[in-house]
């Protein structure tokens, strides 16, 4: 399931798939998903295409079932940006856009967890992006929104290992109405929506175990990241030098605090 294939990445993401054998269940708010679904039709796949709101997934998750009567790939795509300095934005302007990007991965990641679950597979992908990794200017909501992404997907890792469900976040690089007007013309032109499915098509990859991870890409170009801690100190945090260590989860964390051993690490 593709969740925003209206255009954008999102309909580069359903047409490469659909060119890797997936039968597909495609959602936007319009009606130009239905034109993106009949154009996959007309090349012999098999797709559906269902108008609804990311808050409100119960309808594509419904049709999949229905036609496919499994659901082994959630890919969540769809957002808004409402960007404005962080001086003049409304709470609406903020809470519109938390609501969809995080609030909307959430709805839509809770509405397959028990098919995945009862079906013990499942790849669940959301959509962070260089915003929510490193903030940008006039968009404290959407950086919020999609730096929240990467926690939940974490989170959901970690509760799916038991269950055969896999999360992974994907940060793609590309050209889209969404960034026509940031974009230079050099990265317009290096940078396009047919090179990022191939790291989707990876993390979907029912033979892959890879879990919890972040991966960057653009320009056929493409990175796994983590986080990275400073040796660390007293009384005040050490900032970076050529020691460190690489916490994987809450409980490193504590260890560090409690002082327990860490496996530390140089730069070359």
């Amino acid at each position: 399931m593709v969740v925003g294939a209206s255009r954008g990445i999102g309909q580069q993401y359903a047409t490469d798939l659909a060119k890797a054998g997936a039968n597909l269940v495609l959602t936007g708010r319009g009606a130009d998903v239905v034109t993106v679904a009949n154009a996959i039709q007309h090349g012999g796949s098999s797709v559906l295409a269902v108008q609804c709101d990311i808050r409100e997934p119960a309808p594509f998750v419904d049709a999949a079932l229905s036609a496919y009567g499994a659901i082994d790939g959630l890919v969540v795509n769809a957002g808004i940006v409402r960007d404005s300095s962080f001086a003049k934005m409304s709470v609406g302007e903020w809470s519109e856009v938390i609501d969809v990007h995080l609030g909307g991965s959430f709805a839509c990641a809770k509405a397959v967890w028990p098919v995945m679950s009862e079906q013990k597979r499942g790849s669940i992908v959301l959509t962070t992006s260089g915003a929510g990794l490193h903030g940008a200017f006039g968009q404290a909501n959407y950086a919020a929104a999609k730096s929240g992404m990467i926690g939940l997907m974490k989170t959901l890792a970690i509760e799916g290992a038991k269950l055969g469900i896999r999360a992974n976040a994907i940060a793609p690089m590309a050209l889209t109405e969404m960034t026509d007007g940031v974009f230079t013309d050099r990265m317009k032109d290096k940078l396009r929506a047919d090179q990022i499915s191939r790291y989707l098509i990876d993390l979907l990859d029912p033979a892959s175990n890879t879990t919890g991870k972040i991966v960057e890409c653009g320009g056929g170009w493409g990175a796994q990241l983590r986080w990275q801690r400073a040796a660390g100190g007293e009384p005040c945090a050490a900032a970076f030098d050529d020691a460190f260590d690489l916490p994987a989860s809450t409980a490193d964390s504590l260890g560090a605090a409690l002082g327990d051993p860490r496996t530390m690490y140089r730069m070359a």
